[in-house]
């Protein structure tokens, strides 16, 4: 059974706003606020993070959920759908389980069941008196579901609230597309243009995300330098070529060897960081030496009908979370690379 919308989200902050403001007044400083915050968001999770918390702060809902369309995985790749976010987001190859959501325009259900036109919504369905879908739209095209759920009954919203809380989600797809085209042309400023991996910037950037993720989860990545011998000495024009066909090897060896939470990087004329995540504890030791028996020894076509013997040393550093948990993640991450790097330089 439907009703329509009359009071308030969050009752006790819009009770203390009334004294010196309406509703209405109330409602723009609170969207404007969420609005501003959004905008500074640097990257997908933030932004989703952000507009989840936007969204439960204008329809006082307890519970939000967020379904996106992801046919290609394109958000995928920029996401980390298994963090803590402020609610619980869903990527779905198949836009059908949300299309098959929508017969109504946007409305408060009163059906005590996280269940709606026999879709599962939201994790568990205890505690849920109401629940309010919003479409998400990309030029009128359906391309994702927000999911609201509100253990009362009484909590309802204004028209105004409703109608800021339909504009703000309306802006979400704009929003996302602007961060995922800003991720792709940082992508590639952040290869590595002889190698096809990234670059150092790269990898810290990639060391960054993964002390996020850390942070959550209670678990460190592995961090592995491995630097090629030899190489330094090659200044010609033509050992140069030849140097850069064996860091194209190199790395595409490497690559080839990781799992795609895994990451590499070039980030030195002659030397590989590697970030392990979830490596198992007390393992590390075993994955560098298996990774150095499967590089070394190798040989590398030169390109001019010889073959060159690869040779390599290396250093590793399973990180712990006492090194993750206070500061900025970007200056923690280039700190800990540059700490794995100064242990392989003193030990030569």
């Amino acid at each position: 059974m439907v009703d329509e919308m009359s009071s308030v989200g969050d009752s006790n902050q819009v009770q203390d706003a009334q004294s010196s403001l309406t509703v209405a007044e109330f409602t723009r400083q609170q969207i404007t606020r969420i609005e501003r915050q959004v905008l500074l968001a640097t990257d997908l999770a933030d932004l989703v993070d952000l507009s989840m918390t936007g969204i439960r702060q204008l329809s006082g809902g307890t519970q939000v959920e967020v379904w996106l369309h992801d046919p290609v995985g394109e958000l995928d790749r920029h996401l980390d759908v298994i963090g803590v976010f402020s609610g619980v987001v869903r990527l779905l190859e198949d836009s059908y389980d949300f299309v098959s959501l929508y017969t109504d325009e946007p409305q408060w259900n009163r059906t005590p069941s996280a269940e709606f036109n026999e879709t599962p919504l939201f994790k568990t369905d205890a505690g849920v008196e109401q629940t309010l879908l919003v479409p998400v739209t990309d030029h009128d095209l359906l391309v994702g579901s927000v999911h609201i759920a509100n253990p009362s009954s009484a909590v309802m919203m204004s028209q105004d609230q409703m109608a800021a809380l339909l504009d703000f989600v309306a802006k979400v797809p704009l929003l996302i597309n602007r961060l995922v085209e800003f991720d792709r042309i940082r992508d590639f400023v952040l290869l590595d243009p002889v190698t096809n991996v990234s670059n150092r910037a790269g990898l810290v950037r990639d060391l960054e995300r993964e002390i996020s993720r850390a942070r959550r989860n209670q678990r460190a990545p592995l961090l592995v330098v491995m630097k090629l011998v030899g190489l330094d000495n090659m200044n010609n024009l033509s050992q140069r070529h030849i140097q850069s066909r064996i860091l194209r090897s190199v790395g595409s060896r490497i690559a080839a060897a990781l799992r795609d939470t895994d990451a590499v990087g070039r980030i030195s004329e002659d030397s590989f960081g590697v970030m392990v995540v979830d490596a198992p504890e007390g393992n590390a030791a075993a994955i560098v030496a298996r990774w150095e028996a499967d590089l070394k020894g190798q040989l590398i076509d030169d390109g001019a009908g010889g073959m060159i013997e690869l040779n390599l040393e290396s250093s590793f550093h399973q990180c712990q979370m006492s090194e993750m948990q206070d500061g900025d993640s970007s200056d923690i991450a280039a700190r800990l690379l540059s700490s794995v790097e100064h242990a392989l330089q003193t030990s030569d």
